[in-house]
């Protein structure tokens, strides 16, 4: 049974623990995540595919259930308490993301969570970072396929000041080595909107976004993009509310006016060495 003291670690806000506390879950449904929880954690380098239960209040419990397991792979790495704790408080974080979007008790990214449950995220400082290979399909530049590299993630924490993002970077820099030696990675990567040149192009340049967005080199092809514009600003998905949108920050006003001007936002590549 996880504690209040558990709840907390795991950035649970009180309206969530309450919910969690009187959900009923599906032991079935519980049991057959966790069991692939931990039949996963440690085999890192790759996103997990498991079978997700439908309700996803059932995978809130199948986290909660295999915190003892996970926790013990970090101990036997040797990562220390503060930063174990703060990886899996994303459980938390994303469940304020979700009742901030739906209103309700709930985990809409419930899979994305399974990666910091089997070890392959860590959270340090402003950032978190994903400890993956390069894909053949996908190179990134100066690296070779297979060569092992981090990928950035941003979560949603407050602004992205530099003296925030250099200190999670150097902290990256000393984790890796540290803690995962056989994995030596030279590069990290990024995915993200906040990549898109429209976006740096149109902001204004000394801006945290922008700062943020020049450190890393661009490559290969974007992706459309337009629900990540919108999810991110405004934590909500369609476009068919544009008029309905907040439009008191200049950012808000640049993603909708590039969508009514019939632009199409996108999710581009970037790369930046350690």
């Amino acid at each position: 049974m996880t504690s209040v003291e558990e709840y907390r670690l795991l950035g649970f806000a009180d309206a969530d623990r309450e919910a969690a506390e009187a959900f009923a879950p599906d032991q079935t449904a519980v049991k057959e995540l966790a069991d692939q929880i931990r039949g996963a954690i440690g085999k890192l380098g790759t996103e997990p595919d498991f079978t997700m239960p439908e309700d996803p209040r059932n995978s809130v419990q199948a986290f909660l259930d295999t915190v003892p397991d996970i926790r013990r792979f970090h101990a036997e790495r040797g990562i220390p308490d503060d930063i174990s704790w703060a990886t899996l408080a994303d459980l938390g974080q994303q469940l304020k993301v979700s009742r901030r979007t739906h209103g309700d008790y709930s985990l809409e990214t419930h899979w994305w969570l399974t990666n910091f449950w089997v070890g392959n995220i860590y959270w340090l400082g402003r950032l978190q970072y994903m400890l993956h290979q390069v894909p053949e399909d996908k190179p990134v530049p100066g690296t070779e396929p297979g060569e092992w590299i981090i990928g950035v993630h941003i979560p949603e924490t407050g602004p992205l000041t530099p003296e925030l993002v250099d200190d999670s970077i150097q902290q990256a820099r000393e984790f890796f080595p540290r803690y995962f030696p056989e994995y030596p990675v030279r590069t990290a990567n990024l995915w993200s909107w906040l990549l898109d040149p429209y976006l740096l192009d149109n902001l204004p340049q000394d801006s945290n976004m922008v700062k943020f967005g020049r450190r890393f080199t661009p490559y290969g092809t974007p992706n459309d993009s337009q629900d990540s514009a919108i999810f991110f600003t405004f934590r909500t998905h369609g476009l068919d509310r544009l008029d309905e949108l907040p439009q008191d920050t200049r950012l808000q006003r640049l993603v909708v006016g590039r969508i009514k001007d019939g632009g199409t936002w996108q999710s581009a590549y970037g790369y930046t060495k350690l």
